[in-house]
């Protein structure tokens, strides 16, 4: 049976894993509908779309612990179902979620890492991701949509707390003065420009100068 709900397994599953015997699911707070209360804290279960807990972690962080739990998909084994529902195919994707996603979600709430009540936690997982092909994607070419998302197996965990934590796996690897290119080469890919436009947002590097058609940039702090 296909999950017509806007919640899919995936986040389903992550909720009760992470609800202890006297947390309370989707529960009013202040206002706000949040996934796990438990003892005055608050775990959000953020599949995508960070940026959308903008007015929450506004209101709540100076009141409660918060921490976001983002699940980054390593290896996606992709099953897609006929109009009807039958399985059509099922492959694995050639492409794999990394650390770098992250910096395009947390864009809108630069403003919050660096509060002490807020944890961000990726978790590192591999995932069956549900297709049917119905001719109702968003799509011009109407392709098969993404209808449900099922946790197949967590491979680790990071947590972090604040700005300083989060960059620190990658920005003590970068020049001084750097260009785009430095930031590529450390396996940020498609990632790039979001990562320059979070350091420039939370003023960890600045521009600098050009060099061609290349903008150098440069981390504050430094000579």
């Amino acid at each position: 049976m296909i999950n017509t709900y806007n919640e899919t397994q995936l986040h389903r599953t992550l909720k009760d894993l992470y609800s202890s015997g006297t947390a309370v699911q989707e529960t009013p707070v202040e206002g706000f509908i949040c996934d796990i209360y438990d003892a005055g804290k608050i775990i959000e279960i953020q599949t995508s779309k960070i940026s959308a807990l903008k007015a929450k972690l506004e209101k709540l962080l100076p009141l409660y612990p918060i921490r976001i739990v983002y699940p980054i998909i390593e290896n996606a084994y992709i099953l897609t179902l006929n109009a009807d529902g039958t399985k059509r195919s099922c492959r694995k994707s050639p492409k794999h979620g990394t650390f770098y996603q992250i910096f395009r979600e947390l864009l809108g709430i630069v403003h919050c890492l660096d509060n002490p009540n807020l944890t961000v936690q990726i978790l590192y997982v591999d995932c069956e991701v549900i297709k049917i092909d119905d001719k109702k994607g968003r799509s011009r070419y109407k392709k098969p949509r993404i209808v449900d998302k099922k946790l197949l197996k967590i491979h680790r965990e990071e947590k972090f707390y604040g700005i300083d934590s989060l960059i620190a796996p990658f920005i003590a690897r970068l020049p001084n003065v750097f260009i785009s290119a430095d930031v590529r080469k450390l396996g940020s890919g498609v990632y790039t420009s979001y990562i320059l436009s979070f350091l420039k947002k939370c003023k960890k590097i600045a521009f600098y100068t050009k060099a061609g058609r290349y903008h150098v940039y440069k981390k504050t702090g430094t000579e």
